[in-house]
């Protein structure tokens, strides 16, 4: 008795894979294929393979461009084309993965909040609440920059006019809204 081996096939995947005899009848809607030590899997579309004898696999990207392969969400091909790579926030925003929020923005690949000034130019904050902000950054500007300066006006060791000058240049720095 000669044993033969085989894989069954069924809509396009191995359900079998079979050392025996040769079956003197075949299953309706199984296609059989015969070799020796065939190295395909169980499960597997036959599609996937180049050679269903060595059990070699077409490469992921062609897998992926033929739907073989699903791309998971939130996933791309790496740049080899071999392995699945987080998206960046950027990409899953221009793919409707993810939305922004309205205080958000895309800088460069990622999520980012909204400057002060953008949220009050889209309206998200009121004149009162950004020029709050602005009154917090020029008293940290005035404590750092202009406070030293004030000491050394009252010392005698500058004039006045340089302290004057650097909050006139923190005002302009950190401009309120009217």
């Amino acid at each position: 008795m000669e044993f033969v081996e085989r894989l069954e096939i069924k809509e396009n995947i191995i359900t079998n894979h079979v050392i025996g005899k040769k079956p003197q009848t075949e299953k309706e809607g199984v296609t059989y294929f015969y070799g020796k030590n065939i190295q395909a899997n169980i499960g597997d579309d036959i599609r996937m393979y180049t050679d269903l004898q060595a059990g070699n696999k077409k490469p992921l990207t062609q897998l992926v461009e033929e739907g073989l392969v699903p791309v998971p969400e939130g996933k791309k091909l790496n740049e080899a084309g071999t392995d699945f790579v987080d998206m960046s926030e950027a990409e899953k925003l221009t793919a409707g993965l993810i939305q922004l929020k309205a205080d958000e923005k895309i800088e460069g690949e990622h999520i980012v909040k909204k400057t002060k000034k953008e949220q009050y130019d889209a309206g998200l904050i009121s004149k009162e609440e950004y020029n709050a902000y602005i009154d917090r950054l020029r008293g940290a500007a005035y404590q750092q920059e202009a406070d030293p300066l004030g000491m050394q006006v009252m010392r005698g060791d500058i004039d006045k006019d340089v302290w004057l000058a650097k909050i006139a240049e923190i005002k302009q720095r950190y401009p309120k809204v009217e």
